[in-house]
């Protein structure tokens, strides 16, 4: 049942705009669901068929305390019948933020451990002593960043997708990339936005997953804007987040999808593809932190629900 959870024609493909000649569509992951939505339902799909398969009962992960990953986790184990563990990077605070209410509320225990103790994440000594404390958990690497994450991420891509000259999408850990180079047509393009300063991080990819140098060929990495780093904003780019939901209805936010359609815009204003192009712009999701980062910035990105 897993395997069919969701099938990528139930996904959306939305023109939103020519410019300069080059036609800009939307692929619509974050319709597919609202908390396990986007890239995080494909990364976790197939870690969580695995966890069945190995009879385990909960699935343990990490993140940070406005996790898109964590809350997509709480749900998608809840909506198996799973349990569900999440380690959160810092120490616990009064009133938690929306993300955790919700996590909370789909059964997720949470852990709170220092920013110190979080960066062990990886470390397979830490893992191994993580997993005997554990036993009957499934342990996700942070972002479902893994192979089980990769092999997922490629389904994104389909028959539906083969008409575009470049695929455009935001790069967290390079998860959700890697799937794509992998499932690109020899023909495309795979325009990769970090949302953070870790330029390199698809180099850290390809190093825990050899097979991808093969694909490499399709890669064009924008490094520029991220605004000053992972969950960093400014004025323009919640103006042209704002902009994009008045003119096309199409809602994004700031810390992923926001900065990647920025870029990607730019990227054609500058006539860095050729006219007559069609770049499909991957959605992935990310809604559900938006009322958390108004809530803590006190502002409103939206001026109706």
């Amino acid at each position: 049942m897993v395997q069919e959870f969701v099938k990528i024609s139930n996904s959306p493909i939305q023109f939103l705009l020519t410019l300069h000649g080059v036609e800009v569509w939307v692929k619509r992951d974050d319709l597919i669901d609202p908390f396990v939505s986007g890239n995080k339902l494909y990364k976790l799909k197939y870690n969580l068929k695995q966890a069945i398969k190995e009879g385990k009962v909960s699935l343990l992960t990490f993140g940070g305390a406005f996790s898109n990953h964590i809350a997509a986790t709480a749900s998608f184990a809840d909506q198996y019948g799973l349990k569900s563990i999440g380690f959160i990077r810092g120490e616990a605070v009064d009133g938690l933020n929306p993300t955790l209410r919700f996590a909370i509320s789909k059964g997720m225990e949470l852990k709170f451990i220092s920013r110190e103790a979080y960066r062990q994440k990886s470390d397979p000594t830490f893992l191994s002593e993580l997993q005997l404390a554990h036993p009957n958990a499934f342990i996700v690497a942070e972002g479902g960043a893994n192979v089980l994450g990769i092999k997922g991420s490629e389904e994104i891509l389909s028959e539906k997708t083969q008409s575009f000259d470049a695929i455009a999408c935001a790069i967290g850990t390079g998860t959700t990339v890697a799937g794509l180079l992998k499932a690109c047509a020899e023909h495309q393009k795979i325009i990769g936005i970090p949302i953070h300063k870790h330029g390199h991080i698809m180099n850290d990819v390809v190093e825990m997953n050899p097979t991808l140098r093969a694909h490499l060929h399709h890669l064009i990495l924008e490094t520029n804007f991220h605004f000053g780093g992972y969950a960093m904003w400014n004025d323009a780019l919640i103006e042209f987040t704002r902009t994009i939901y008045k003119d096309h209805g199409l809602r994004l936010d700031p810390i992923y999808t926001g900065k990647a359609l920025y870029a990607l815009i730019e990227y054609v204003k500058n006539n860095k593809l050729s006219e007559g192009s069609k770049v499909l712009f991957v959605h992935t999701g990310g809604l559900q932190g938006v009322p958390g980062f108004e809530e803590r910035f006190n502002l409103k990105l939206f001026d109706s629900p």
